[in-house]
């Protein structure tokens, strides 16, 4: 778990006769430059490469960084940094919102591009940290000829029962989300953004409007349900808090957010992207039988950054882990929420559960107390400076 501010980035390493290396969002452009390029350079010397890389949904803590690491890296033929098997992320293109055959014309295309054209920031700053300008993640996936959702035959990355295998077959991924229905709200929610920004261009297959529903969904606002955040300082009871009322995140981008199970071995990890709980749900319960309803997973990638409109109580009934990953800095939106972290870790235990920070966050350091720890049988893990947490499994 890269430190990545208040964004993802995963890598995950599978150890084997040939090991199997998946990276899942690259938040920001200083978490790639200062953190991923020098484990991935070094991972390419050794001869090894990315079978996968995953980009879960179009945030902006999700993939302004895999923009500045596709930059470097160039052409999939010939990589500069290291060799990336397949990309999965969908876009414009995998959803059926063209709905004209017009060509566009130079001077619409030159409309688009300038609008949408992506200038490399940093991500503390307004200020750009060089002076390159050029496509964003999709217009680089595709000139630069990766292989695109190629499981999927370059169709919408989408639920599959079927595993898809990895490697020699010994790493697993079961798809979980999106399915058809969160794949046609996105396709509303860019259809009526586009139609917005673009009011008298056509919606046509041009490879410019992959690039284009990124810019628009930038300027979002994401559409949370408006509930108050506790004060971190003033919770006194996480047990009391655990208990309070569940307002689910209502956002189509997130809840179009890839969610997987990974297996390796006898290891099963979830990982939830932005996802909200109710989807992770429903899905479970289509792929497993009623027998089956409470899951343990070797690791839990928490959703959201541990917001509390992502993470409920019945979701929380039907799986557990040792370990949970958090990943956030807590600026901008101030997560981990203390009622996701209360969730986690009032229900009765026969294990202790490991709660893995990404950041010293406010919201980590009151979930460090002892007397809380003993009495609900948990552990806190967060760095003590800024680098990366690595979990053995």
């Amino acid at each position: 778990m890269f430190p990545a501010k208040n964004g993802d980035t995963f890598l995950v390493s599978c150890f084997e006769n040939s090991n199997v290396n998946i990276l899942i969002d690259l938040a920001y452009p200083h978490t790639y430059k200062n953190y991923v390029k020098p484990v991935l350079l070094n991972m390419s010397t050794k001869g090894e490469h990315l079978e996968l890389m995953v980009i879960t949904h179009i945030d902006r803590d999700h993939i302004a960084g895999a923009i500045s690491f596709l930059e470097d890296n160039g052409t999939s033929e010939a990589p500069n940094i290291i060799e990336v098997k397949e990309i999965w992320h969908n876009s414009y293109r995998h959803l059926s919102i063209s709905q004209d055959e017009h060509q566009l014309n130079r001077t619409e295309k030159e409309i688009i591009e300038r609008r949408v054209v992506y200038v490399e920031e940093d991500f503390d700053s307004r200020s750009p940290i060089s002076g390159k300008q050029g496509s964003r993640l999709a217009g680089n996936i595709y000139l630069n000829g990766y292989n695109w959702n190629g499981f999927y035959s370059g169709n919408a990355v989408s639920y599959k029962k079927t595993p898809i295998l990895l490697g020699n077959g010994d790493v697993k991924i079961i798809v979980l989300s999106p399915t058809d229905i969160e794949l046609r709200e996105l396709e509303k929610v860019w259809k009526k953004e586009l139609r917005r920004t673009f009011p008298r261009m056509p919606l046509t297959s041009d490879q410019c409007f992959d690039d284009a529903v990124e810019y628009v969904s930038e300027y979002l606002e994401p559409k949370g349900s408006g509930a108050g955040r506790v004060n971190v300082s003033a919770t006194s009871s996480i047990k009391k808090l655990s208990k309070s009322p569940f307002f689910e995140d209502g956002d189509e981008i997130n809840a179009s957010s890839i969610t997987f199970i990974l297996e390796h071995k006898d290891k099963k990890m979830l990982f939830l992207g932005d996802c909200p709980p109710s989807i992770t749900i429903r899905q479970l319960k289509d792929l497993y039988s009623k027998t089956e309803v409470s899951l343990y997973f070797d690791l839990i990638k928490v959703s959201h950054h541990g917001s509390q409109f992502n993470t409920s109580l019945e979701l929380l009934d039907m799986i557990d882990s040792k370990n949970y990953l958090i990943s956030t800095s807590g600026s901008g939106h101030g997560h981990p929420d203390m009622e996701t972290l209360s969730r986690i870790v009032v229900r009765k235990s026969t294990f202790t559960r490991n709660l893995f920070f990404s950041y010293l966050t406010p919201a980590a350091i009151l979930m460090n107390k002892q007397e809380m720890k003993n009495e609900f049988n948990y552990e806190v893990f967060y760095p003590s400076n800024e680098e990366s947490v690595i979990v053995h499994l």
